[in-house]
């Protein structure tokens, strides 16, 4: 479930490849031609609107083919199929060259596996593990965690996707449970593109300690999933802050979404970034992915994220510059001291 902005982050990375040949070979025509023919029959078979948008989606596939056929550089062909999605006008479209999942492309983003205790409230110290995995046709992405207590003692966590949740989920728990007597809890939503839906529902079960309840619903052509959160045995119940920001997308906006719709939650920040819907990436015979969406997703209230986003409780721009006081950080725990008077 990431939005075209996560996917330019593996394209600036595959730029580091160098540049590709020049001319295609015969191989590498047929394959754009049945890359492009399988893109085009992904989208008419499993887009969640079955009009399309209204397009008439074969006459641009006709329109189209001609331009596959003819293009002389992968550079080209990639242009012309993200021309042919980008009609449909919506998120969790995208093309990503091959170069992105070579190895090379992401060496010295590595970074050694370190995880600390989770810090105890009363404490100001990190607990981050930063780590590199890989999931379904995604390249290798790196993750980061981070938990720490702030000086007034509410919990403070971090992460940059919503991926590896064998590995996540259980720092999570560790972590809430560090902060078991906290007075509030900063979940820190900022510059996550999303990631793997269900891990949303699992993370609201930690705060969310009435069952029946859900995020919202994930409705495909010819069927619906319900966001069900299920509450864990041990769940926190003060005041819960999440930050977002235009970076918040996906799976970061069914969380805060979600989570507000049940004021379960306190929103600080900016309007997030209105790509939640949710997709699927599959590999086509060039060896390139292709990122598409595959269900529209609508909230408790009956609000569609995609194209809107999540509106903040509290409007907090970001601070920036040297020195600069984090005044997002600060609302929220602000807010947190405030419930305790």
């Amino acid at each position: 479930m990431f939005p075209r902005r996560a996917i330019l982050i593996l394209l600036r990375m595959a730029a580091l490849c160098g540049p590709l040949p020049a001319q295609l070979t015969p191989k590498q025509k047929a394959e754009n031609l049945e890359s492009f023919e399988l893109i085009w029959r992904t989208v008419r078979d499993r887009h969640p609107d079955p009009k399309l948008n209204g397009l008439n989606w074969q006459a641009i596939h006709d329109a189209t083919k001609p331009a596959i056929e003819n293009a002389q550089t992968m550079e080209e062909a990639r242009r012309i199929l993200r021309d042919m999605i980008g009609k449909l006008e919506v998120s969790h479209f995208a093309v990503v060259p091959s170069e992105a999942y070579a190895a090379d492309a992401y060496r010295g983003t590595a970074a050694t596996v370190e995880t600390q205790p989770v810090a105890q409230p009363g404490a100001i110290s990190d607990a981050i593990s930063d780590t590199r995995v890989r999931f379904g046709n995604l390249p290798e992405t790196r993750v980061v965690f981070e938990s720490r207590a702030l000086p007034d003692d509410a919990g403070y966590i971090r992460f940059n996707e919503f991926l590896d949740p064998g590995a996540m989920m259980p720092k999570f728990e560790a972590a809430l449970k560090g902060f078991a007597k906290a007075p509030g809890i900063i979940l820190d939503l900022r510059g996550n593109p999303g990631g793997i839906g269900i891990m949303a529902m699992g993370i609201a079960g930690f705060f969310i300690d009435k069952p029946g309840l859900k995020l919202g619903d994930m409705k495909m052509r010819d069927a619906t999933l319900k966001f069900v959160i299920f509450p864990r045995p041990e769940t926190y119940a003060g005041p819960l802050a999440i930050l977002v920001d235009g970076g918040s997308a996906s799976t970061s906006e069914i969380l805060a979404g979600g989570l507000q719709d049940l004021k379960r939650a306190r929103i600080f920040g900016t309007q997030t970034a209105g790509a939640a819907l949710p997709s699927d990436i599959i590999r086509l015979p060039n060896g390139d992915g292709f990122q598409y969406p595959q269900a529209i997703y609508t909230s408790v209230s009956g609000k569609v994220l995609e194209g809107a986003g999540v509106t903040p409780d509290v409007v907090v721009p970001q601070s920036y510059g040297p020195g600069a006081v984090d005044a997002v950080i600060g609302a929220a725990d602000d807010w947190i001291r405030s419930t305790l008077r």
